[in-house]
């Protein structure tokens, strides 16, 4: 079997902070549609999703429930789960991110193999963190009263040491990807936006919190004063 025989698709992780959404339903579907036309033309198909279950935004939601962190994303993700059955999907697995059996050992090791290629380090952040994004802002990306455009809330100025992945230093090679076409992106209106948010600049992105901040999620490997950020 070569690789053009295989076909691996994945939805976004839904994030356990709250009930499925119809827009969740209908990404799943179409995921669905596309690796049910894999199956017809013989290719061997693995369709994966999952749920999103760290972060402090889930913290604060279980808090307000009255409820421990996995208490609280236990009963959504079996909401999600039910997507299943409710609208015939053919998902050939469901991932948890607090699947420490499962999900943790991928988590590390891509955090180590990172570490190895020195695209992880460590340094003192100043920024407006965005509780509703999981992440830091910049002042342009604010409306004019300085609120999250998407969450209407003000972000919280933040001062702490992270761990942060050099993202700046694949601008070069992540252009060419996509100009070349050898990473596609689709529609084509998106591939165009990728590209002018390339040539803005791209910053290294910050890759986890002290854990005296945030304890919901995977230990740093190494360093357990730190939490890896909610999208490992």
């Amino acid at each position: 079997m070569t690789e053009k025989d295989k076909f691996y698709i994945t939805t976004s992780i839904a994030y356990t902070n709250a009930p499925p959404h119809l827009g969740y339903a209908l990404e799943s579907v179409q995921a669905d549609v596309l690796a049910r036309h894999a199956h017809q033309q013989g290719k061997a198909v693995w369709f994966l999703t999952g749920t999103d279950e760290h972060g402090l935004k889930i913290v604060r939601a279980a808090r307000a429930a009255g409820q421990a962190p996995q208490a609280f994303v236990d009963v959504l993700t079996e909401k999600f789960r039910a997507l299943k059955a409710a609208y015939n999907l053919a998902n050939d697995d469901f991932i948890r991110t607090t699947d420490s059996e499962r999900h943790w050992p991928g988590a590390i090791k891509l955090w180590q193999k990172l570490v190895e290629a020195g695209d992880i380090y460590k340094a003192t952040y100043r920024g407006l963190y965005c509780i509703g994004h999981e992440a830091f802002l910049t002042e342009h990306e604010l409306d004019g009263e300085g609120r999250c455009p998407t969450h209407q809330t003000k972000p919280e100025v933040v001062e702490e040491e992270n761990y942060f992945f050099r993202l700046s230093q694949y601008q070069s090679e992540l252009k060419r990807l996509i100009e070349s076409g050898e990473l596609a992106i689709v529609p084509e209106a998106r591939a165009h936006e990728m590209l002018a948010l390339i040539e803005e600049g791209l910053r290294d992105v910050s890759f986890s919190r002290p854990r005296a901040v945030l304890d919901w999620g995977i230990p740093v490997p190494g360093d357990a004063a730190h939490t890896m950020y909610v999208w490992c």
